[in-house]
């Protein structure tokens, strides 16, 4: 679990970005920066994924084999009759997917290296491509059978090819639950993501609120800070120094939870390690004077 000390830090790196000119609101981080931030933790966590989607996929193979086998034969038959060219779309739609799934597959396996103590930058997009695709696949099979059911004719025919798309499908339902295994936290399959993954969504979740005590609120802190602070004017103060400012004050008059000592001495600590002694006095001097007034 993160400390606090990491949340907040966490949380002015935040704020410092999307303060800065053509920043983006801090509620918005991209995925990039979660990712750099929770750089060791995303290591673990894809690692294992891709380990995972792996394993599922040995099973898989075989019975992509089989329809690649079965396929041609039924392809004939409703080639033959008119009447069956949305079946035929649906089931070329199945197809050439899962022929692109074993093409995404080499890739990933090509691109992961288990042994590698960090991992490619291109591993991570390989891995939502195939979680994308397998999306995009349940989504085609379901299109598959629900045109069998307006061509009733091609149920016995399609007997085979409709075994081996179902038993691909109980894969692809796996795989779902490596993409999101905190909504399976019972299954066996994902035990071994469920902590890294609940981890980061926790610290997350933890961070965007406190980036959010600080949102919510920016005027009434500005309007403080402005009363202690002779001239004040945001622009004036160091970006690190005033995401460091903003939320001593934040959580000092909004978070109760959080004793006024604490705030101020976390706030002058974290200045001490992004910033410099100079920066960490004023911080006290303006956090402590707050800190009475609101007494």
């Amino acid at each position: 679990m993160h400390s606090r000390r990491e949340i907040r830090q966490a949380t002015i790196q935040l704020l410092y970005c999307s303060d800065i000119e053509g920043g983006a609101p801090a509620e918005e981080a991209t995925e990039s920066f979660w990712e750099l931030l929770l750089e060791d933790d995303f290591t673990k966590f894809t690692k294992a994924s891709v380990k995972s989607v792996l394993h599922l996929n040995q099973g898989r193979q075989k019975r992509y084999v089989k329809l690649v086998e079965q396929a041609p034969l039924l392809v004939s038959i409703i080639d033959s009759d008119p009447s069956a060219r949305k079946l035929r779309i649906a089931l070329n739609a199945v197809l050439k997917s899962e022929n692109k799934w074993q093409s995404l597959l080499d890739s990933l396996q090509r691109i992961f290296k288990p042994s590698d103590q960090e991992i490619p930058t291109d591993l991570p997009v390989a891995l939502k491509e195939i979680y994308l695709l397998n999306k995009t696949l349940r989504d085609q099979r379901k299109a598959w059978f629900e045109q069998l059911e307006d061509h009733p004719s091609f149920n016995n025919k399609s007997e085979s090819v409709n075994a081996s798309i179902s038993a691909i499908g109980r894969v692809s339902d796996r795989i779902i639950m490596v993409e999101n295994p905190s909504d399976f936290p019972q299954h066996s399959d994902v035990k071994h993501l469920i902590g890294t993954a609940a981890k980061m969504t926790t610290f997350k979740e933890a961070v965007n609120n406190s980036v959010s005590l600080v949102t919510k609120n920016k005027e009434a802190i500005d309007s403080k800070i402005n009363e202690v602070v002779e001239n004040y004017a945001p622009e004036r103060i160091d970006p690190v120094d005033r995401a460091i400012l903003r939320l001593g004050v934040a959580e000092i008059l909004f978070n109760s939870e959080v004793p006024n000592a604490v705030a101020i001495n976390e706030a002058i600590e974290i200045s001490q390690s992004l910033s410099n002694t100079d920066s960490s006095k004023f911080v006290n001097g303006i956090l402590d004077k707050i800190a009475k007034s609101n007494a």
